[in-house]
């Protein structure tokens, strides 16, 4: 399982349940095999007997609850979360499991009281994660409380990824209470540390989207496109981290005519490996010369995995923004894809990727000069995409989203050929699942904070960016 062998792990554990048809430890492996394959349905078969058979473990359950999320059934989800929690009232990752499902939902109250318990607990790894999400929805009254706390655990914590996470929530803490330097310092702490973990620069990542630029060229757009029998449009949120496109996902979901299908990463996932295996070469380079039944397969991959979502609307959203690198292989098997580019101000994007902890270990997600390479780079490309397949892309500006949501959604909805509903701007309401890092803010109304929230720590993004231009320069000087 370690080393992803997934069929000789499958091998074992069927040939220890031909011994033992009722060893849980192998129907939970199995378990594990089917939600790693995304065949979440089978999944929950195995993880239902595994659960029968390991009754003082918790680990099958909070998987099957996760199957039952995948699979559209929130409320078998949460009945299995609930059951856990009586079983296991003093463990403090039970608590944290149902207050996810709680936030990923909606119910912002439950789940802060169920974080509150659950801090109750005997202390462990998982209680800064609850910290982490408590100082973020609990009253500014609360937060001198959930300060000390985290200072008392950050003292007893080795591990240096659980102090990132205790950085970043302390910076939250003291942003929350308008103590921007002290802020600042911690965001920069857990930023540093975080940053250590990476294993590569952004600056290395130049040579690709060069690469993009030359082969998704002038001659590349002019060829004739195939003429695609779709069902539905398919439709693309791209653009920087933190520019809004949880908040305009989930506007835009609440028409009747448009479904998402979330981050989903099967173009880099499935498509372009199949196609690298195929040609023998590597992305960009596997999109030359494909024939129409190669790219009908691809588009069959995608359409599987938009019926294993069970999304059947006439738009369909990927909101994954680093799709922005996808866009020649859109436009290859899409040619009428919606592309929809958000744009946001540099330095409060730059601030609110620098505030908020991304689990992965990318430096664009953990160094301000980084994002800026990153930054430019996604202009760059977006700016190339722009002059030679401009009728297949509207860019929208985040601050005007927020400044005049009425107008701006209307104008994105005529670019998805549709027209308003007034559901739309009542997004809030909704309880559909979110899981990104605005799952609670997007359960309010729209507040137009964010275009000013950025601004005390203007002075620490320029001296920071100022630093590493001197940096660089005396890198480079004889």
């Amino acid at each position: 399982m370690e080393e992803n062998k997934l069929r000789e792990a499958e091998f074992m554990f069927k040939a220890i349940l031909k011994e033992n048809n009722n060893n849980g430890s192998a129907l939970f492996g199995l378990g594990r095999i089917c939600i790693r394959l995304e065949d979440f349905d089978s999944a929950i078969y195995y993880l239902r007997r595994a659960c029968e058979h390991l009754p003082k473990m918790l680990d099958p359950l909070f998987a099957l609850a996760h199957c039952f999320n995948q699979v559209g059934s929130p409320v078998d989800a949460k009945t299995v979360l609930e059951y856990t929690l009586s079983i296991a009232k003093h463990n403090a990752q039970a608590h944290y499991e149902l207050s996810q499902f709680y936030l990923d939902y909606g119910f912002i109250d439950n789940a802060k009281k169920t974080l509150e318990q659950g801090l109750k607990c005997p202390y462990g790894p998982v209680s800064v994660f609850m910290l982490n999400e408590l100082v973020q929805i609990a009253p500014v009254s609360e937060l001198e409380q959930h300060l000390q706390l985290l200072e008392q655990l950050l003292d007893t914590y080795d591990n240096e990824r659980l102090k990132v996470v205790a950085y970043y929530a302390l910076g939250k803490c003291h942003h929350r209470l308008k103590n921007h330097d002290q802020a600042f310092d911690f965001f920069q702490l857990a930023n540093d540390i975080q940053l250590q973990f990476c294993d590569f620069k952004t600056s290395a990542m130049l040579p690709f989207f060069h690469k993009l630029k030359q082969h998704f060229n002038e001659d590349f757009f002019k060829k004739p496109t195939d003429k695609v029998a779709s069902t539905f449009t398919p439709t693309f949120i791209v653009g920087l981290p933190r520019t809004g496109s949880t908040l305009l996902e989930q506007m835009l979901v609440q028409h009747s005519n448009i479904g998402s299908i979330g981050e989903n990463t099967i173009l880099s996932d499935a498509i372009v490996p199949f196609l690298e295996k195929r040609s023998e070469t590597s992305y960009p380079y596997c999109f030359d010369n494909l024939s129409t039944s190669t790219k009908d397969y691809c588009r069959t991959l995608y359409v599987e995995e938009i019926k294993k979502r069970r999304v059947g609307d006439e738009v369909v959203i990927n909101k994954l923004p680093a799709n922005f690198q996808n866009l020649g292989m859109i436009y290859s098997l899409f040619p009428e894809a919606r592309i929809i580019h958000l744009t946001r101000n540099f330095k409060a994007t730059a601030w609110s990727v620098f505030s908020n902890h991304f689990a992965a270990d990318e430096p664009y997600f953990c160094s301000i000069s980084e994002f800026e390479t990153y930054a430019q780079a996604e202009q760059n490309l977006m700016a190339h995409f722009n002059n030679h397949i401009p009728r297949n892309i509207f860019t929208l500006s985040y601050e005007a989203l927020l400044e005049h949501p009425n107008k701006m959604i209307t104008k994105t909805l005529n670019f998805l050929n549709q027209k308003f509903e007034p559901q739309c701007l009542e997004y809030y309401k909704d309880r559909r699942s979110i899981t990104t890092l605005s799952k609670a803010q997007v359960r309010k109304p729209i507040s137009k904070a964010p275009l000013t929230s950025w601004q005390p720590y203007e002075k620490h993004i320029i001296a920071l960016l100022n630093h590493a231009d001197e940096t660089q320069t005396n890198q480079v000087s004889p």
